[in-house]
This record gives C-alpha cells, structure tokens and sequence, in this order.
C-alpha cells in the first residue's frame, strides 16, 4: 500500500501536475509576454534545452517522476497556439540538439561495445534480439496502429521503422539503479546487440523504403 500510495499515485501525479504547471509557466514567459512588451528576442530555441533540464530538476527534487514532467511540459507547450512561428524555432534547435547528442552517445556506445559491453552475448540472446527487431516490435507496432486511418502499406513502414535507440539504454539504466536483476551483464548485451541490429538493418533500408513511400 505504501508503495502504491508513493510511487505509483503520488509520484505520477507530481510528474503530471509540476510538467503541466512549469509548461503553462514557459507559454505565458515566452509566448504572452513577449507580444505584450514586443520583446521577440527572447524566443530562442535555448529555452527548449532549457525547459527540459529546469522541469525535470524540479520535479525529482519534490520526488516525482521527471520523465513524466518533462513530457507534459512539451505537450503544455506545444498544444499553445499550434501555428506560433516559435514552435519551429523551439523544434529546429532542440533537433540539432538531438543529433549532437546522439552523435557523442554513438561514439560511447562504439567504445562500450569495444570495452565488452557484447562479452555476454550468447547464440541464443542474438536470436532473441533479431526476433525483438524483426517480428516482437513491428508487430506490436503494427498492432497498436489498428485503429488508425492509415493504408495497410504505410502501417507496415511505420511499424518496421519503430527503432530501437538510446531510450532503451536510458530505461535499463533507470531500472538497474532502483533495483538489483539477475543477470545484468547478459540485459545489457542483448540490449546493446539490438541497438546496434537496428542501426544497422533499420539504417540500411530506410532510404529505400522512404524513396517507396514517395
């Protein structure tokens, strides 16, 4: 009960009430204030990096979950006039971001898998991670899309481009810190094989495939 009462009801509900708070905060800052004292200069694209590090500080600072916040933060943000010129601004600064950042985590996870990262790797846990990328999780995908207005063409697209990256790295490490698994070395192996499976097969193909789509 203790638990539930914690982690489940009062963690959640501080990730979504301080994410959807602080997001209200920044569209009043950097969208409101700015057209009242034409002060256009302060939308900077900074304000997205900077956003998602204030939100989620606060938020584990009053012990609820960040990572929530800081998704309720965007969509708050982003559901403010959703044809502001800023929100490009916001989105072109935080992509670049993006691929700075993902480049360095590339190069790290290049030297990890240098390092061993892949020592406890067996036969059996690469197959179970060429299952997880080519049937598991396009499956799933195509699924969920079920219900979505969509040709049976571009679900299958869709469903096989749904890439396993750096979050997966990010959750594990999240789960490993709160509890103690059995086998963490073999979790890690097969988690970094099936990044590395999708970087290579997902990388390889999508050209092609968007050149079908067009």
């Amino acid at each position: 009960l203790e638990w539930f009462a914690y982690d489940i009801v009062y963690r959640i509900l501080v990730g979504l009430g301080v994410g959807y708070l602080i997001g209200r905060l920044i569209t009043w800052l950097f969208f409101t204030l700015p057209k009242r004292f034409d002060a256009s200069h302060v939308q900077r694209g900074l304000v997205s990096l900077s956003a998602t590090l204030f939100v989620y500080g606060v938020t584990e600072l009053i012990h609820g979950y960040g990572f929530i916040a800081v998704f309720i933060t965007a969509i708050t943000i982003r559901n403010y006039e959703m044809n502001h010129d800023y929100h490009k601004v916001l989105h072109s600064f935080i992509d670049q971001i993006e691929h700075i950042m993902l480049a360095v985590l590339l190069i790290l996870l290049g030297g990890a898998v240098v390092d061993g990262l892949l020592e406890s790797l067996t036969w059996f846990y690469a197959l179970c991670g060429l299952i997880f990328v080519i049937i598991v999780r396009p499956l799933a995908a195509w699924i969920s899309l079920l219900p979505v207005k969509m040709s049976g063409k571009h679900k299958l697209i869709v469903s096989f481009f749904g890439i396993k990256g750096i979050g997966s790295f990010f959750y594990l490490a999240f789960a490993l810190n709160e509890v103690s698994f059995a086998h963490a070395s073999e979790i890690w192996s097969i988690t970094a094989f099936v990044v590395l499976l999708s970087i290579f097969i997902h990388g390889l193909t999508s050209t092609f495939a968007m050149k079908k789509i067009d």
